[in-house]
Protein backbone atom coordinates (compact mmCIF):
# COMPACT_ATOMS: atom_id res chain seq x y z
CA UNK A 1 0.00 0.00 0.00
CA UNK A 2 2.66 1.94 0.89
CA UNK A 3 4.35 1.58 -2.48
CA UNK A 4 1.17 2.14 -4.31
CA UNK A 5 0.75 5.87 -2.53
CA UNK A 6 4.55 7.04 -3.16
CA UNK A 7 3.74 5.99 -7.02
CA UNK A 8 0.47 8.14 -6.94
CA UNK A 9 2.22 11.34 -5.68
CA UNK A 10 5.29 10.98 -7.79
CA UNK A 11 2.26 10.78 -10.75
CA UNK A 12 0.90 13.66 -9.27
CA UNK A 13 4.15 15.93 -7.89
CA UNK A 14 5.78 15.98 -11.90
CA UNK A 15 3.06 17.33 -13.75
CA UNK A 16 2.57 20.21 -11.20
CA UNK A 17 6.44 20.89 -11.07
CA UNK A 18 5.96 20.79 -15.15
CA UNK A 19 2.88 23.29 -15.03
CA UNK A 20 4.35 25.71 -12.48
CA UNK A 21 7.76 25.75 -15.31
CA UNK A 22 10.75 25.51 -13.21
CA UNK A 23 13.38 27.06 -13.88
CA UNK A 24 15.69 24.68 -16.68
CA UNK A 25 19.05 25.47 -17.29
CA UNK A 26 19.63 25.47 -21.22
CA UNK A 27 22.94 25.99 -21.54
CA UNK A 28 26.33 27.04 -19.34
CA UNK A 29 30.10 27.70 -20.20
CA UNK A 30 32.91 28.86 -19.02
CA UNK A 31 34.53 31.28 -21.02
CA UNK A 32 37.73 33.63 -20.78
CA UNK A 33 36.50 35.91 -18.30
CA UNK A 34 33.19 34.41 -16.60
CA UNK A 35 31.19 31.29 -16.11
CA UNK A 36 27.64 31.90 -18.40
CA UNK A 37 24.23 30.19 -17.53
CA UNK A 38 21.52 30.78 -19.48
CA UNK A 39 17.96 29.46 -17.94
CA UNK A 40 14.49 29.83 -19.13
CA UNK A 41 11.32 29.60 -17.09
CA UNK A 42 8.50 28.17 -19.22
CA UNK A 43 5.52 29.38 -16.54
CA UNK A 44 6.90 32.94 -16.77
CA UNK A 45 8.04 32.48 -20.69
CA UNK A 46 11.15 34.25 -19.61
CA UNK A 47 14.56 33.25 -20.51
CA UNK A 48 17.63 34.58 -18.69
CA UNK A 49 21.26 34.59 -18.06
CA UNK A 50 24.18 35.03 -14.90
CA UNK A 51 27.09 34.77 -14.32
CA UNK A 52 29.03 33.52 -12.02
CA UNK A 53 27.40 31.47 -9.45
CA UNK A 54 24.39 33.96 -9.76
CA UNK A 55 25.21 37.12 -8.30
CA UNK A 56 22.92 38.73 -10.80
CA UNK A 57 21.04 38.09 -13.81
CA UNK A 58 22.32 40.52 -16.59
CA UNK A 59 19.89 40.03 -19.12
CA UNK A 60 16.59 38.66 -20.06
CA UNK A 61 13.73 38.50 -22.78
CA UNK A 62 10.22 37.15 -22.89
CA UNK A 63 10.52 34.23 -25.19
CA UNK A 64 7.16 34.75 -26.59
CA UNK A 65 7.83 38.67 -27.07
CA UNK A 66 11.40 39.16 -27.48
CA UNK A 67 10.98 43.05 -28.81
CA UNK A 68 9.06 43.76 -25.25
CA UNK A 69 11.79 44.66 -22.02
CA UNK A 70 12.12 42.27 -19.56
CA UNK A 71 13.61 44.48 -16.71
CA UNK A 72 12.19 47.67 -15.21
CA UNK A 73 15.97 49.61 -15.06
CA UNK A 74 15.79 48.85 -18.92
CA UNK A 75 12.26 50.31 -19.60
CA UNK A 76 13.56 53.29 -17.21
CA UNK A 77 16.88 53.83 -19.40
CA UNK A 78 15.31 55.51 -21.83
CA UNK A 79 13.62 57.92 -20.32
CA UNK A 80 17.31 59.55 -21.38
CA UNK A 81 15.86 60.65 -24.76
CA UNK A 82 14.16 63.32 -22.77
CA UNK A 83 17.15 65.13 -22.16
CA UNK A 84 18.89 64.95 -25.54
CA UNK A 85 17.76 68.29 -27.41
CA UNK A 86 17.58 66.64 -30.75
CA UNK A 87 17.03 63.21 -32.49
CA UNK A 88 20.25 60.62 -31.66
CA UNK A 89 21.73 59.56 -34.85
CA UNK A 90 24.86 57.83 -33.10
CA UNK A 91 24.86 55.61 -30.37
CA UNK A 92 26.95 53.92 -28.36
CA UNK A 93 26.63 50.68 -25.97
CA UNK A 94 29.00 49.78 -23.94
CA UNK A 95 28.15 45.99 -22.43
CA UNK A 96 26.08 44.00 -24.47
CA UNK A 97 24.19 41.77 -21.86
CA UNK A 98 21.42 39.64 -23.96
CA UNK A 99 21.12 42.28 -26.58
CA UNK A 100 17.43 43.55 -25.59
CA UNK A 101 18.29 47.51 -24.69
CA UNK A 102 20.00 47.88 -28.45
CA UNK A 103 17.77 46.29 -30.48
CA UNK A 104 15.08 48.39 -28.42
CA UNK A 105 16.07 51.24 -29.43
CA UNK A 106 16.82 50.42 -32.84
CA UNK A 107 13.07 49.31 -33.53
CA UNK A 108 11.91 52.92 -32.15
CA UNK A 109 15.02 54.98 -34.05
CA UNK A 110 15.45 52.87 -36.90
CA UNK A 111 17.90 55.51 -38.18
CA UNK A 112 20.42 55.75 -35.41
CA UNK A 113 23.53 54.32 -36.22
CA UNK A 114 24.37 52.11 -33.33
CA UNK A 115 27.91 50.78 -32.39
CA UNK A 116 27.92 48.48 -29.40
CA UNK A 117 31.15 47.19 -27.04
CA UNK A 118 31.16 43.91 -26.00
CA UNK A 119 34.10 42.41 -23.70
CA UNK A 120 33.38 38.45 -24.05
CA UNK A 121 32.77 36.95 -27.15
CA UNK A 122 30.58 34.58 -25.89
CA UNK A 123 28.43 36.77 -24.51
CA UNK A 124 27.74 37.92 -28.29
CA UNK A 125 27.56 33.98 -28.89
CA UNK A 126 24.63 33.93 -26.26
CA UNK A 127 22.56 37.02 -27.46
CA UNK A 128 22.32 35.81 -31.03
CA UNK A 129 21.39 32.25 -30.39
CA UNK A 130 19.21 32.27 -27.58
CA UNK A 131 18.22 35.99 -26.96
CA UNK A 132 17.18 36.68 -31.13
CA UNK A 133 20.02 39.55 -30.96
CA UNK A 134 21.05 40.35 -34.57
CA UNK A 135 23.79 42.71 -36.44
CA UNK A 136 22.33 44.76 -39.36
CA UNK A 137 23.60 47.46 -41.40
CA UNK A 138 23.37 50.42 -38.73
CA UNK A 139 24.36 48.36 -35.42
CA UNK A 140 27.55 46.57 -34.93
CA UNK A 141 29.13 44.49 -32.63
CA UNK A 142 32.79 45.64 -31.65
CA UNK A 143 34.99 43.11 -29.37
CA UNK A 144 36.91 44.86 -26.88
CA UNK A 145 37.20 46.22 -23.80
CA UNK A 146 34.93 49.65 -23.01
CA UNK A 147 37.60 51.62 -21.58
CA UNK A 148 40.11 50.86 -24.66
CA UNK A 149 37.21 51.43 -27.25
CA UNK A 150 36.63 54.69 -26.14
CA UNK A 151 40.40 55.89 -25.82
CA UNK A 152 40.56 54.73 -29.27
CA UNK A 153 38.03 55.44 -30.93
CA UNK A 154 37.40 59.36 -33.41
CA UNK A 155 33.52 58.88 -33.35
CA UNK A 156 31.22 60.95 -30.72
CA UNK A 157 28.07 60.16 -30.11
CA UNK A 158 24.50 61.52 -28.75
CA UNK A 159 24.00 58.92 -26.43
CA UNK A 160 26.25 56.65 -24.47
CA UNK A 161 25.34 53.96 -22.25
CA UNK A 162 27.25 52.13 -19.63
CA UNK A 163 25.90 48.57 -18.43
CA UNK A 164 28.69 46.13 -18.32
CA UNK A 165 28.45 44.25 -15.37
CA UNK A 166 31.20 40.94 -14.47
CA UNK A 167 29.31 38.54 -11.82
CA UNK A 168 27.24 41.75 -9.71
CA UNK A 169 29.88 44.09 -10.18
CA UNK A 170 30.91 46.94 -12.57
CA UNK A 171 34.41 46.66 -13.51
CA UNK A 172 36.19 49.05 -11.42
CA UNK A 173 38.21 50.93 -14.41
CA UNK A 174 34.51 51.76 -15.64
CA UNK A 175 33.97 54.11 -12.58
CA UNK A 176 36.64 56.19 -12.41
CA UNK A 177 36.95 60.10 -13.21
CA UNK A 178 39.55 59.91 -15.83
CA UNK A 179 37.35 56.89 -17.51
CA UNK A 180 34.38 59.54 -17.41
CA UNK A 181 36.91 62.19 -18.65
CA UNK A 182 37.32 59.74 -21.34
CA UNK A 183 33.62 59.49 -22.28
CA UNK A 184 32.79 63.03 -22.28
CA UNK A 185 35.51 63.35 -24.73
CA UNK A 186 33.33 61.18 -26.72
CA UNK A 187 29.94 63.00 -26.52
CA UNK A 188 28.63 65.56 -28.93
CA UNK A 189 27.91 68.57 -27.76
CA UNK A 190 24.86 68.26 -25.40
CA UNK A 191 25.16 64.65 -25.77
CA UNK A 192 23.80 62.42 -22.69
CA UNK A 193 25.57 59.13 -20.55
CA UNK A 194 23.36 57.12 -19.00
CA UNK A 195 24.48 54.32 -16.34
CA UNK A 196 22.64 51.47 -14.43
CA UNK A 197 23.73 51.36 -11.19
CA UNK A 198 23.04 48.74 -8.30
CA UNK A 199 21.41 50.44 -5.07
CA UNK A 200 23.36 51.13 -2.13
CA UNK A 201 22.82 47.61 -0.32
CA UNK A 202 24.02 46.09 -3.01
CA UNK A 203 26.63 48.46 -4.11
CA UNK A 204 29.31 49.40 -1.77
CA UNK A 205 30.66 52.18 -4.25
CA UNK A 206 27.10 53.79 -4.72
CA UNK A 207 27.76 57.78 -2.97
CA UNK A 208 31.83 57.42 -4.80
CA UNK A 209 30.08 57.08 -7.93
CA UNK A 210 27.60 59.57 -7.50
CA UNK A 211 30.23 61.80 -6.36
CA UNK A 212 32.59 61.14 -9.11
CA UNK A 213 29.76 61.64 -11.66
CA UNK A 214 28.56 65.00 -10.08
CA UNK A 215 32.55 66.04 -10.16
CA UNK A 216 32.60 64.47 -14.24
CA UNK A 217 29.54 65.98 -15.77
CA UNK A 218 27.85 69.43 -14.79
CA UNK A 219 24.32 67.97 -14.60
CA UNK A 220 23.32 64.48 -13.00
CA UNK A 221 19.57 63.10 -12.57
CA UNK A 222 19.41 59.93 -10.75
CA UNK A 223 15.93 57.54 -11.43
CA UNK A 224 14.92 54.82 -9.45
CA UNK A 225 13.41 51.92 -9.80
CA UNK A 226 10.07 51.10 -8.16
CA UNK A 227 10.53 46.99 -8.24
CA UNK A 228 14.01 46.48 -8.59
CA UNK A 229 17.22 47.70 -6.91
CA UNK A 230 18.28 49.24 -9.96
CA UNK A 231 18.94 52.96 -10.40
CA UNK A 232 19.69 55.28 -13.82
CA UNK A 233 21.69 57.44 -13.62
CA UNK A 234 21.69 60.57 -16.30
CA UNK A 235 24.86 62.82 -16.98
CA UNK A 236 24.22 65.69 -19.23
CA UNK A 237 27.48 67.67 -20.85
CA UNK A 238 25.06 70.50 -21.67
CA UNK A 239 25.19 73.46 -18.86
CA UNK A 240 21.32 73.69 -18.98
CA UNK A 241 19.31 71.87 -16.11
CA UNK A 242 16.50 70.44 -16.84
CA UNK A 243 13.46 70.78 -14.83
CA UNK A 244 10.72 67.86 -14.13
CA UNK A 245 7.93 69.68 -16.01
CA UNK A 246 10.43 69.98 -18.93
CA UNK A 247 11.03 65.91 -18.27
CA UNK A 248 7.94 65.22 -18.59
CA UNK A 249 6.39 67.22 -21.40
CA UNK A 250 9.51 65.63 -23.59
CA UNK A 251 8.74 61.96 -22.76
CA UNK A 252 4.95 62.86 -23.63
CA UNK A 253 6.09 64.23 -26.68
CA UNK A 254 8.45 61.19 -27.58
CA UNK A 255 5.48 58.61 -26.68
CA UNK A 256 3.68 59.93 -28.72
CA UNK A 257 5.59 60.22 -31.95
CA UNK A 258 7.70 57.36 -31.65
CA UNK A 259 4.43 55.02 -29.75
CA UNK A 260 6.76 53.42 -27.41
CA UNK A 261 5.01 50.58 -25.34
CA UNK A 262 6.88 51.67 -21.74
CA UNK A 263 5.07 54.43 -20.10
CA UNK A 264 8.01 57.18 -20.84
CA UNK A 265 6.20 59.69 -19.15
CA UNK A 266 5.12 57.86 -15.81
CA UNK A 267 8.86 57.11 -15.51
CA UNK A 268 9.72 61.35 -16.47
CA UNK A 269 7.95 61.75 -12.68
CA UNK A 270 10.32 59.37 -11.03
CA UNK A 271 13.32 61.57 -10.87
CA UNK A 272 15.26 60.78 -7.02
CA UNK A 273 17.26 63.51 -7.45
CA UNK A 274 17.34 65.88 -9.78
CA UNK A 275 20.96 67.65 -9.65
CA UNK A 276 19.69 67.76 -5.44
CA UNK A 277 21.71 64.15 -4.31
CA UNK A 278 24.74 65.49 -2.22
CA UNK A 279 27.37 63.66 -1.13
CA UNK A 280 31.24 63.95 1.02
CA UNK A 281 32.21 60.66 -0.45
CA UNK A 282 35.61 60.14 -2.11
CA UNK A 283 35.53 60.69 -5.98
CA UNK A 284 36.89 57.28 -7.84
CA UNK A 285 40.19 57.15 -9.24
CA UNK A 286 42.45 55.02 -11.14
CA UNK A 287 44.67 54.89 -8.75
CA UNK A 288 41.95 54.47 -5.62
CA UNK A 289 41.53 51.19 -6.01
CA UNK A 290 38.40 49.43 -4.04
CA UNK A 291 40.63 47.85 -1.20
CA UNK A 292 41.36 51.31 0.15
CA UNK A 293 37.50 52.19 -1.13
CA UNK A 294 36.10 49.47 1.44
CA UNK A 295 38.12 51.66 4.39
CA UNK A 296 36.17 54.84 3.67
CA UNK A 297 32.86 53.57 3.25
CA UNK A 298 30.01 52.30 5.31
CA UNK A 299 29.59 48.45 4.98
CA UNK A 300 25.55 47.62 4.32
CA UNK A 301 24.63 44.62 5.59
Amino acid sequence: MLKIIIAVLSFLIMPLDNALGAEKIIYQKDSLYQHIVVLEDPAKRERVYYSNKREGIQGGIYTDAPEKLLFEYAGIAFVSLTFLDREPKDVLFIGLGSGSMPQYFNRYYPEANIDIVELDPEIVDIAKRYFYFKESRNMKIHTADGRVFIKRTPKRYDMIFLDAYQGGDIPFHLTTIEFFKEVKGRLKEGGVIVSNILSQFRNRFFDSMVATYDKAFPHLYIFKGRKSNNFIFIATKSSVMKGKEEIYQRARKIQVSRKMDIDLQGISWTCEYCDEYRTDAKVLTDDFAPVNLYRHMKVYD
